[in-house]
């Protein structure tokens, strides 16, 4: 009796140890210690401003913005504070193309030439070449399996944006009428639009052009040589299911508790689009339908970076722990510092992945995901 009494005390004292570390993860103090990693991580990268939101379950509880939105007239960011989201615009072109594979209008094995696809180079349209390999970046192959698609994952910004070829033909549509009419409007965006750039996109949101730039944070680019933040100019931001979408922590959060409901697309699809694709030699990438997907810690994360001239972005879903990470910054620098990029030389001890051990590999790679996980998951 001694020892069963024992057991169950021991028992209620974990429950009660468990109880006080999920609580302590919303308590203020871990804010403050939250906040204070962010802003040294902030000024260590030279970015000029920084908006942020902390999801639970779908609510946002917890929104920040740090440094400048505008650095010349001392603005400060919020979470209502207009950004291009770049790369995360995949995730909505995930959710487009995917409504059309689910209305029978296009198959994930349909070869890309039905389409009028064209790659160039020595891929062009080869019938090997399936939209699923677009989707899941590993159309390209490398040089150790004659660059034949399904065998390697390599990510490309540029084949994915080939997916609007698609969309369109499956649609009779644009990629920007049925992202506003399917995702902006129901959802009630306020301040989501296609990017400024692409001025007949644009127009689809009905926003005057010149009130919408006065809510964007603008682009900056850390300039080492002269260690300054210079202003970008001149650069055109296009739009299509790769990139382009404008919008804010705000809005993000409304999209991601939008997911949770497994809204817009049916269940089984959302999972589909969040499981891994196994090539051809039955090796799962980290890449499945518009997300990358990956574990930290046995936990499954659901997550895209967004990365664009001026622009940085990171959009992290834990499932398992309700939990959602939004943050969106007017330089390059939330996403650059974590790819560790190097150019690898073809043929020479083969062409290997550019990308391991670094952020299109382990989300937990990139600083700002980590001090997330360290303040959020444990």
């Amino acid at each position: 009796m001694f020892y069963r009494s024992s057991a169950l005390f021991a028992l209620f004292l974990l429950s009660v140890s468990t109880l006080r570390a999920q609580s302590s993860r919303w308590d203020s103090a871990n804010f403050r210690s939250f906040e204070t990693k962010l802003e040294s991580l902030r000024e260590k990268y030279h970015i000029p401003g920084i908006s942020v939101g902390v999801m639970h379950g779908k609510t946002l509880v917890w929104a920040k913005g740090f440094g400048y939105a505008d650095l010349e007239n001392k603005v400060v960011p919020d979470e209502n504070t207009v950004y291009q989201v770049a790369s995360i615009t995949k995730t909505f072109g995930s959710i487009i193309l995917l409504q059309q594979i689910e209305a029978g209008k296009a198959q994930l094995g349909d070869p890309i030439s039905k389409y009028g696809i064209n790659l160039g180079a020595r891929w062009g349209s080869d019938p090997r070449i399936k939209i699923k390999h677009l989707f899941t970046h590993t159309a390209m192959g490398n040089v150790w399996n004659a660059y034949k698609p399904g065998y390697a994952f390599r990510y490309n910004g540029s084949w994915y944006h080939q997916l609007d070829a698609v969309i369109r033909k499956a649609s009779g549509s644009t990629f920007g009428q049925l992202v506003t009419d399917t995702i902006i409007r129901p959802l009630g965006l306020m301040r989501t639009a296609p990017s400024t750039g692409d001025s007949a996109s644009f127009a689809l949101s009905g926003f005057d052009r010149d009130t919408y730039l006065s809510w964007t944070a603008k682009p900056y680019d850390w300039n080492k040589k002269k260690k300054r933040l210079d202003t970008v100019k001149n650069f055109r931001y296009g739009f299509g299911p790769a990139a382009g979408l404008m919008s804010t922590v705000a809005d993000l959060a409304v999209y991601s508790a939008a997911i949770d409901e497994k809204r817009f697309l049916r269940p089984e699809t959302w999972e589909q689009a969040w499981t891994p694709f196994v090539t051809e030699r039955g090796k799962k990438v980290q890449y499945g339908l518009g997300w990358f997907v990956t574990r930290y810690k046995g936990v499954k994360m659901i997550w895209h970076t967004g990365w664009w001239m001026g622009y940085s972005a990171l959009f992290l879903k834990v499932p398992e722990k309700d939990i959602t990470f939004i943050i969106l910054a007017n330089s390059q620098d939330v996403s650059r510092p974590f790819y560790h990029i190097v150019q690898p030389i073809p043929g020479f001890f083969g062409m290997h992945n550019p990308f391991h051990r670094n952020l299109k590999n382990k989300v937990q790679a990139s600083k700002f995901a980590k001090a997330f996980l360290d303040h959020f998951m444990e």
